[in-house]
C-alpha cells in the first residue's frame, strides 16, 4: 500500500526543485509578529511570520515583502482586536510582489502550505481562521455608519465597526479623508 503522506512530501519537493513552489514552508524560521510596525520593515521567504493579534503598520512606515513568504494569523482570543489581522494604517504603504512562482501566502495558522488541501476552502471550517489583510486609504467616502465619522469633515469610518483605537494621536482603524489618489503600495501575486 503506497502511504499518500510520503507521496505528497515526494511530489512538493519535485515541485520546489523545478521552482514551481517556494521553498519556505520546508525549512522556514518562525517570527512572531505584534502590535506596531514602524520604520521600514522587510519580511523574507527564509522566514515564516506569525501574526499575534492585529498587527499595524502606521503611518510613514512601509511593509515590504519578498516573493515567496509566508505569513499566517494566530487568533489570541474572541475580542475583536485579538483576532489576527494585518492593518496597514492611512499614510503606511506595503510593497507585498509576488511572483507567479514564489508567491506571497497570507493563511492561518492552521494551514500546512506544504499540503495545498489540508484545509477546507468554503465551509464552516473555513471561516473565521484569523482577520487578513485590511488595508486603509485616504479617499472620500459619501457617509458613515460612526456619528462621529458622519460629522467628521472629511468624513471617515472605522473599520467594520470595531473600537476606534487611537494611540499617539495616530487612530489605528479609520479609513477615508480628501485624497482620491491615495497609494498604500503594491499587491501583486499574493493569497489570501
Amino acid at each position: 500500500m503506497i502511504n499518500k503522506l510520503l507521496v505528497r512530501r515526494y511530489a512538493m519537493a519535485a515541485l520546489c526543485c523545478a521552482g514551481f513552489l517556494a521553498v519556505t514552508s520546508i525549512h522556514a524560521a518562525n517570527t512572531i509578529v505584534t502590535g506596531y510596525l514602524t520604520g521600514t520593515n522587510n519580511w523574507y521567504r527564509t522566514n515564516i511570520y506569525q501574526l499575534n493579534g492585529m498587527v499595524f503598520v502606521r503611518s510613514n512606515s512601509v511593509l515590504n515583502i519578498e516573493a515567496g513568504t509566508v505569513i499566517k494569523g494566530h487568533n489570541l482570543g474572541t475580542d475583536s482586536t485579538n483576532i489576527s489581522a494585518l492593518v496597514i494604517c492611512r499614510d503606511a504603504k506595503i510593497f507585498a510582489e509576488g511572483t507567479a512562482k514564489r508567491p506571497i501566502i497570507f493563511t492561518a495558522e492552521a494551514d500546512d502550505t506544504a499540503f495545498p488541501d489540508d484545509m477546507p476552502i468554503w465551509g464552516p471550517g473555513a471561516r473565521g481562521l484569523w482577520g487578513g489583510v485590511v488595508i486603509l486609504g485616504k479617499c472620500a467616502i459619501n457617509g458613515a455608519i460612526d456619528a462621529g465619522g458622519n460629522a467628521a469633515s472629511p468624513k471617515y469610518e472605522v473599520y467594520e465597526g470595531l473600537p476606534d483605537v487611537i494611540v499617539g494621536g495616530e487612530p489605528l482603524m479609520r479609513f477615508g479623508g480628501t485624497d482620491d489618489n491615495d497609494n498604500s503600495g503594491i499587491f501583486r501575486y499574493v493569497s489570501i
